[in-house]
């Protein structure tokens, strides 16, 4: 079968690369949006005011990283299931506690040395077409965006994200710790697999879905 056949590509190349010590590059792609319309209806007045207090919100986003503030919490969210997100995290070499939920995973990212944008890039560069949900808290605001394929595309509000991970929210917004968040859920953690498990277990997992 085909997905089969490009799923034993990208964990044979994976394999190659652990054995030879090879580190994965990272590359990056604008993603090209949509074009406006000329004109709007009038209609859609109260959604043009939307939109324009959206981008006003991305200014200030964009303000708060040029001056350097850091997000003091994040997070990524998948459709899969913890033990596959953590060994993808394991794999990438990105620092994450993997949390299940009815509603999908969400892992929680070390932000004390890391970007998380940069992670979220390279966990979707290695595998391609993963699809995930970046949400971070910087300077008290919460921003949420997609990733695919090494980019960030449009960015998402944030209630519609995390109106099913009460949890989640609780934790970016400070109200509890990842201590506290860990003693309330199971949590998996990428440093607790190894690559060759981390393998090992896609292999497992994966297959068993063909």
């Amino acid at each position: 079968m085909e997905e089969e056949d490009d799923f034993d590509e990208i964990l044979n190349e994976l394999e190659k690369q652990f054995e030879e010590g090879d580190e994965v590059e990272e590359e990056e792609a604008p993603k090209e949006k949509a074009p406006k319309e000329e004109e709007e209806p009038r209609g859609r007045e109260q959604s043009g005011k939307e939109e324009d207090e959206g981008e006003l919100f991305d200014d200030l986003d964009e303000l708060s990283k040029m001056a350097g503030v850091k997000p003091k919490s994040a997070a990524i969210i998948s459709a899969l299931d913890s033990v596959s997100l953590c060994s993808l995290c394991t794999l990438s070499e990105v620092p994450a506690d993997c949390f299940g939920t009815p509603w999908g995973t969400f892992a929680v990212l070390d932000v004390s040395n890391r970007d998380p944008e940069q992670d979220a890039a390279r966990l979707t560069e290695l595998f391609k077409d993963l699809q995930i949900v970046l949400i971070y808290n910087r300077d008290q605001k919460l921003v949420a965006r997609g990733y695919c394929n090494g980019k960030g595309g449009e960015k998402i509000a944030p209630p519609l994200i995390l109106r099913r991970m009460p949890n989640l929210e609780s934790y970016l917004v400070g109200i509890e710790s990842l201590k506290e968040l860990k003693e309330k859920q199971t949590a998996v953690s990428s440093s607790s697999i190894t690559k060759e498990e981390a393998l090992s277990l896609l292999r497992q997992i994966f297959k068993s879905d063909f």
